[in-house]
């Protein structure tokens, strides 16, 4: 099999996302590559989840063999060509459960990548729920939730029950911008993008209540809106990354503007235009550090909050 090592680059990027290297077991730290003169796809299994990516490569024959995942890495370091001959060993690669006949096929919208990227700095994949490792699909978007911030993005998918995916590094390192479908099935799920397609378990248990978590717009009496985000945005990456609380004040000021204050250092501030609406908040807006960074970044510049401090703040302007 002849590949360019460009190619190869690009699919171990993806595939690499599921390979376990430390794995005692051959399968799980190699590649497949499978197909024959009409078509080449290159795949990896930890076991649970199968990735594979339809390659732009040369067989004269039907080919399938694996290598391991670092040996490739290593051919590639060393290729002083940019065509690279691939061999390798069979191995009895484990083929994916097949849907069955009462199979939901949805059709993913082409900025379904970008939504995944954004909502992927949220999930906590140290959670000891399971469930809250991964990303739910609804009929009205994705949303993701670490107990502290909840994130849903408005996004139609044809599901007539929710659904929890696990974290997508593979997708994320693809970094897909086409139209694709997922297809749900018993405890099963398979996800097609352009050239990438991934297999998986659905994850199991009970995703928290997310729509009763977001207040009504009644429930907030003021607003603040950034005029200067990218200013603001610079200013909170000045202040020291740590673990422990680490909020940003937003304090409204008389004259319609707004001063940020760290709270691990109150002596370093920001004064910033801003347009103030509603009741003069009585409590002051706290917001983590981590939070109102990621919030600014997405395009989230207007912060809806009760005066006096008592419902969840909802941050709007971005794409959820």
């Amino acid at each position: 099999m002849k590949i360019t090592k460009n190619e190869l680059s690009r699919a171990l990027r993806v595939l690499g996302k599921v390979v376990c290297q430390t794995s005692p077991v051959e399968l799980y730290r190699s590649i497949r590559f499978v197909g024959d003169e009409c078509g080449i796809c290159a795949m990896a299994t930890d076991g649970v989840e199968t990735v594979s990516v339809k390659l732009e490569a040369f067989a004269d024959s039907a080919i399938d063999f694996c290598v391991p995942f670092k040996e490739l890495k290593e051919q590639i370091r060393s290729s002083r060509s940019e065509f690279m001959e691939l061999s390798g060993e069979y191995l009895d690669f484990p083929e994916p459960d097949e849907p069955t006949a009462d199979v939901l096929s949805v059709v993913l919208p082409a900025n379904f990548g970008e939504l995944v990227a954004q909502a992927a700095p949220i999930v906590d994949r140290g959670n000891y729920r399971m469930v809250l490792q991964g990303i739910n699909l609804s009929s009205a978007g994705v949303t993701v939730t670490d107990g502290k911030q909840l994130l849903h993005l408005p996004c139609v998918l044809s599901l007539v029950k929710d659904v929890t995916i696990p974290f997508p590094s593979a997708l994320l390192a693809a970094k897909t911008s086409e139209m694709g479908v997922l297809q749900v099935w018993d405890t099963f799920f398979q996800i097609e993008i352009g050239n990438v397609s991934w297999h998986g378990k659905l994850l199991e248990g009970q995703y928290p209540n997310w729509r009763g978590v977001i207040p009504s717009a009644e429930s907030h009496d003021y607003s603040i809106t950034l005029h200067d985000p990218e200013k603001v945005i610079a200013w909170v990456k000045m202040i020291p990354n740590q673990k422990s609380t680490n909020g940003v004040e937003l304090n409204v000021m008389p004259d319609g503007s707004v001063t940020l204050v760290s709270c691990i250092q109150p002596n370093f501030e920001l004064n910033t235009s801003a347009t103030v609406t509603g009741v003069q908040p009585r409590a002051v807006l706290t917001l983590d550090r981590e939070i109102i960074l990621r919030m600014l970044l997405q395009g989230y510049t207007t912060f809806k909050a009760h005066s006096d401090g008592l419902v969840p703040v909802i941050a709007s302007g971005g794409a959820g």
